[in-house]
């Protein structure tokens, strides 16, 4: 049976909205991009390729992280800060929410804004 991944674009796009420096979101479950939104005046900085192998490592931070769960506990979120874009990692318990910003945005306005979203992502 085929995964229905329309109801994650519109949580994509929800979270997209939250603040003007994101650029990208997407949701990500068995190491697998179901769901992607962009900000339509921002172009991507990886082709193709690049941007599956960048999604391919997202998912294997999973499984580093959780080597350490039980001693450290979950992890909730990770960012990686890079000359051109944030990359935000959120573990949820189905998958993950990746993003990346602009690289000055304010990532903790926008991690408590995603944590204080009402509904699951």
């Amino acid at each position: 049976m085929a995964l229905d991944t329309s109801y994650y674009k519109p949580t994509c796009q929800l979270v997209l909205n939250l603040d003007e420096s994101i650029r990208f979101v997407g949701k990500m479950e068995n190491r697998r991009l179901l769901a992607f939104v962009r900000r339509e005046d921002s172009s991507p900085l990886l082709d193709d390729e690049l941007g599956n192998l960048a999604h391919h490592q997202a998912a294997i931070k999973v499984g580093r992280e959780e080597m350490f769960d039980e001693s450290l506990g979950f992890t909730n979120w990770m960012i990686t800060s890079k000359e051109k874009v944030k990359l935000i990692t959120f573990f949820l318990d189905e998958g993950l929410l990746i993003l990346s910003t602009e690289p000055e945005s304010d990532h903790d306005e926008i991690i408590e804004k995603i944590q204080n979203m009402n509904m699951k992502l």
